[in-house]
């Protein structure tokens, strides 16, 4: 009798654990299924030594924007949330230990390596559950019923920074592999079954390459390295408008005695940051203040703002002093603005390659 008893608990038991452990979405590209995209440095990175300070960006992919659709794979009626899963593999930490590779998602930077797992990345599948649903698209569960597919659109890019540790002695990176950064999957963690969900990697480190070249970087604007635009009349608030345009330079100086020798003719990219709030990719909008923000373009180009995060190429490097001229652009967001001072900062970071 003991034997019965005990041999149905354990029945019981199961038949409620079972259900949830089987929670799977599957993810991949909503166009063409893809479940995979490698994003490779095709081209030699060079990289200061002096630049090797923690937190220094040496590189940001351009931006990617993926539409990922999610399937309901084992039955899951009442709906699931997808995640970015970090680091699927475990191989992140095989990295050099002087640099670091994340992903940004919006303008926040995600370091992948001993930090979160996941992050939520937004519902994959909802109810109404339905036995149709079981068989759309690519999905081919086995379940009676199975909840609603959803789509996410996400822009992401991946960086490269510097961690502070020393580079490799003589300045090269070796890590030719490729490295999955991230895999969008369920509520239950990763997926076991193959080629189910969209991942995304990064390939090629290997063309990253330390070289002795310091050169000096100096923002001139019309108040030392600050850009002032003075008294704004209220008055003047028209949404949409762009009230004033302050010029400044961004200047770099090969000519000083520790400038080093080993760039000479590399291409210097620069790109744009800051810790504010962000509006529309290139907009930065000061604290403590509303009704305005801040955007930065090439002087040649006054009216093509520059995506803040994303590579600039500025010229060749020749040894000389060499100056690029930005415009700032004070631009009304609102119809309304608050009185008193306001200020914003961005950061500009230069590389080679």
């Amino acid at each position: 009798m003991k034997k019965a008893l005990l041999n149905g608990f354990s029945v019981l038991v199961l038949l409620l654990v079972l259900p949830n452990a089987a929670w799977a979405l599957s993810c991949k590209e909503a166009m063409t299924q893809s479940i995979n995209q490698v994003i490779p440095l095709r081209d030699e990175i060079v990289i200061s030594k002096g630049d090797a300070v923690r937190g220094r960006l040496l590189w940001r992919s351009e931006d990617y924007t993926v539409s990922f659709r999610c399937v309901d794979a084992q039955g899951a009626p009442q709906g699931e949330d997808a995640f970015f899963y970090w680091d699927p593999d475990r191989t992140v930490a095989q990295i050099h230990p002087s640099i670091e590779v994340g992903v940004t998602i919006k303008h926040v930077d995600h370091n992948i390596n001993g930090g979160d797992i996941r992050m939520l990345a937004g519902r994959g599948t909802v109810p109404p559950a339905n036995r149709p649903n079981c068989k759309m698209y690519w999905n081919n569960a086995r379940a009676r019923r199975c909840a609603t597919s959803m789509v996410l659109y996400v822009t992401f890019s991946i960086y490269i920074k510097a961690t502070g540790s020393p580079p490799p002695q003589n300045g090269q990176i070796n890590n030719w592999g490729v490295y999955d950064l991230f895999q969008v999957d369920g509520e239950g963690g990763l997926n076991t079954i193959p080629n189910s969900n969209f991942r995304a990697g990064v390939s090629g480190l290997g063309q990253i390459h330390f070289i002795s070249c310091s050169p000096n970087i100096t923002i001139i604007g019309n108040s030392g390295s600050t850009v002032n635009f003075g008294r704004i009349p209220v008055a003047e608030i028209n949404k949409g408008k762009i009230q004033s345009q302050i010029p400044f330079q961004i200047q770099v100086d090969m000519t000083h005695p520790g400038a080093g020798n080993e760039c000479s003719n590399r291409m210097l990219v620069a790109s744009i940051s800051t810790l504010d709030i962000v509006k529309d990719d290139s907009v930065i909008m000061p604290k403590l203040n509303g009704g305005f923000g801040i955007a930065i373009s090439r002087a040649d180009t006054p009216g093509h703002f520059i995506p803040l995060k994303k590579a600039i190429p500025l010229g060749p490097v020749n040894n000389t002093l060499m100056n690029y001229d930005f415009l700032a652009s004070l631009i009304w967001t609102d119809d309304t603005a608050k009185l008193g001072p306001f200020s914003a900062t961005a950061t500009v970071n230069v590389t080679f390659r």
